[in-house]
């Protein structure tokens, strides 16, 4: 899709006096992971970090908020996301790591099999 035909329409969907949708929300979520290309930020982890964050804002909401979504796939998106968030933080040399007292298991790593 041509990026301008999607910031048209979700200009338009933005300005609508409606409640935001799923798809609504997870498009303005990449086009304004896409704007931080034309911001000069003082630090430059900023962007990345926020680009990642805003990636997995846009996917729970996806995975959550469309109409017949499940509930079951929650597990799914959940860990997906902490992935997702443990790359990004790792880049800055910090990790997800559950709660001693919290009872989650450690996160299945990229790296480590899934099969």
């Amino acid at each position: 899709m041509d990026p301008t035909d999607l910031r048209a329409g979700l200009a338009e969907k933005l300005s609508a006096n409606e409640p935001m949708d799923a798809q609504t929300f997870n498009a303005a979520c990449f086009m304004l992971s896409r704007a931080l290309e034309g911001l000069e930020l003082t630090v430059l982890e900023a962007a990345p970090l926020t680009r990642r964050l805003l990636r997995v804002a846009g996917r729970i909401v996806i995975d959550t908020g469309l109409q017949g979504s499940s509930p079951a796939t929650w597990a799914n998106t959940e860990a997906m996301a902490l992935l997702w968030i443990d790359e990004g933080l790792r880049d800055l040399g910090y990790e997800v790591r559950p709660s001693p007292d919290g009872g989650r298991p450690e996160l299945k790593r990229s790296e480590e099999d899934w099969g």
